[in-house]
């Protein structure tokens, strides 16, 4: 059910056809949510004690929310499930979206593009451990530490969990950054040659993504800055490596 058959770019597919593999497409996408969904609910609480570690814990017990209102606990459960299973379901809608638009393109780039079955998922899980581990951390003890001898932060864990999990599923995002790269060359849309010409335009419009990231305190920026260039220069040298193979696949003579 995860791995539906692709459609091959020779058959001949009608709307309707195209119409019921997309449906098809969006029912295993759907399934998968609904089950991670499922399993977030019922761990809710354990996955919510595992976000506050970068909190403050005095004593070494779990930090405390604020709660105003009888349904915060279950309303912020359902925001665990919610944020949690949409994290945990994006490598799987990544994949089905790659499943659906590979038919689009020519027989002749399949091989080229294959890596991306693999790269998709793996870039989103690096960039959500990559937030978890070196994004969250710096940035909640930045924002609670700062001035805390003036302020008595008392968090909703409904606002917290909506911080950390649109950043981790932010960060995922971000990270396919070279898997885009990598079909946009392969499509002969994207050069090596234009991204050395316009780094500059590169650099300003990554600053401004990472500014547009969750997180507006200059830690995060920073920490989600760095990183941002590193896939600039890694889709760099990625598209180069897509030139030269193409290149030495028209200076291959035939053999016979």
């Amino acid at each position: 059910m995860l791995r539906r058959p692709r459609v091959h770019p020779t058959d001949q597919l009608t709307l309707v056809d195209h119409l019921d593999e997309l449906r098809g497409r969006l029912v295993v996408v759907l399934a998968v949510l609904a089950v991670a969904v499922g399993i977030c609910f019922w761990q809710a609480g354990a996955i919510l004690n595992a976000m506050a570690a970068p909190l403050p814990q005095p004593g070494g017990h779990p930090y405390q929310f604020l709660a105003t209102s009888p349904l915060d606990g279950i309303l912020t459960s359902i925001s665990v499930a919610i944020y949690g299973g949409l994290l945990l379901t994006m490598p799987i809608a990544t994949y089905q979206l790659y499943a659906f638009l590979i038919p689009a393109v020519s027989a002749q780039h399949h091989r080229s593009l294959r890596p991306l079955t693999l790269m998709i998922p793996t870039l989103f899980i690096v960039g959500a451990v990559f937030a978890w581990f070196l994004v969250v951390p710096p940035t909640i003890g930045f924002l609670v530490g700062y001035n805390d001898q003036a302020f008595n932060y008392q968090l909703r864990a409904k606002d917290y969990v909506q911080f950390v999990l649109l950043t981790l599923l932010a960060m995922g995002i971000v990270f396919e950054m070279p898997a885009v790269m990598l079909v946009l060359a392969r499509l002969r849309i994207m050069s090596s040659a234009l991204m050395r010409r316009h780094w500059r335009a590169s650099i300003v419009a990554l600053a401004v993504l990472a500014m547009l990231l969750p997180g507006v305190d200059p830690i995060s920026f920073i920490v989600e800055f760095i990183p941002l260039l590193a896939l600039y220069g890694l889709s760099y040298f990625i598209v180069l490596g897509v030139e030269r193979g193409r290149g030495g696949e028209l200076r291959t003579p035939d053999v016979g």
